[in-house]
């Protein structure tokens, strides 16, 4: 019997999974998907933090997110590497209170700002190639003897029977196993498209639609949506074309390329995202790690690290 059974295989799930190996608990982790077909297998996986609060918490935990990943990028296999960014507003004094967790960022001045804008920063982040990274995850899992077990959970006196402690990564999957009718599903979608780009990574949050680009070794993310309690996984040919359209004018020299695939994911979105201990009446222990909306990339270490605190280790 595994010490420690995490539930869910997202990247909160696995880096959790981790960081309690790193701590000397046996883990398990049990998961409903494969983890190629859980939402984290869909994002951009850009270092950034996104529909996610309350600020004080989620600035702590990507800055312990943000050197992990740094040191990850040292090495290729990992499938992590540093990436040049420009974020654009609409407003002349944007409020940047991510930034320290990123070491700082370059106000661009006012030449080097696009029209119709009115700031841009610079920033070098972490992006994580999850066709690669994920895999990494998991092989290193495994590699350290824990178990990746296909299993769909029913409740939690479940999962309790078969480990002492248990820690809640199931997304979006936490509204039906903790009646958690906060929750609910942001719906993304992006378009990936054939080639590659030379450029920075770009983000666009000024409009009620966000847009980005974020360049990978053998293709580009382009996205987006932020579709508030909207559930649907098919790929809708109005969002395509509203993706491609904002970022050609945005990026014009990706106007014309060629898309590969068109990819649907539903973020886990709560006012605040729940990491926090739950002492069951039989004295069994269970830590809520989900509600990480956009952000799941972005927090996932830091979050992994305070569990293993909440844990005693």
């Amino acid at each position: 019997m595994a010490e420690v059974l995490v539930v869910g295989a997202g990247v909160i799930g696995l880096t959790t999974a981790l960081v309690l190996q790193e701590r000397g608990w046996s883990v398990e982790v049990w998961t409903k998907d494969d983890p190629a077909d859980t939402v984290s297998a869909v994002a951009g996986a850009i270092w950034y933090p996104f529909l996610a609060q309350p600020r004080d918490r989620v600035l702590r935990w990507s800055a312990v997110t943000f050197q992990r990943l740094v040191s990850l990028a040292r090495d290729a296999a990992t499938g992590v590497r540093m990436q040049a960014c420009i974020e654009v507003f609409a407003e002349q004094h944007p409020d940047l209170w991510w930034a320290s967790a990123a070491g700082g960022v370059e106000r661009l001045p006012p030449e080097r700002v696009p029209a119709p804008y009115r700031a841009a920063i610079a920033v070098d982040v972490p992006v994580c190639e999850v066709p690669v990274y994920l895999p990494w995850l998991v092989a290193t899992l495994l590699a350290r003897g824990g178990r990746l077990v296909r299993r769909e959970l029913c409740g939690w006196d479940e999962a309790l029977a078969c480990a002492p402690l248990v820690v809640n990564c199931t997304g979006l999957g936490a509204r039906e196993l903790c009646d958690d009718r906060e929750l609910q599903p942001v719906r993304g979608q992006v378009v990936v498209v054939e080639g590659t780009y030379a450029g920075p990574a770009w983000i666009d949050d000024t409009g009620a639609q966000p847009f980005y680009v974020i360049p990978r070794r053998n293709d580009i993310v382009l996205g987006g949506t932020a579709q508030v309690g909207d559930a649907r996984l098919a790929p809708d040919a109005g969002d395509t074309q509203a993706i491609l359209d904002g970022i050609g004018v945005r990026v014009p020299n990706l106007h014309s390329a060629s898309v590969r695939t068109v990819r649907v994911g539903l973020r886990p979105y709560r006012r605040t995202v729940r990491l926090e201990p739950e002492v069951r009446s039989d004295g069994r222990r269970l830590v809520h790690n989900y509600g990480h909306g956009g952000s799941g990339y972005t927090l996932a270490w830091g979050c992994a690290e305070e569990v293993a605190r909440l844990l005693g280790r």
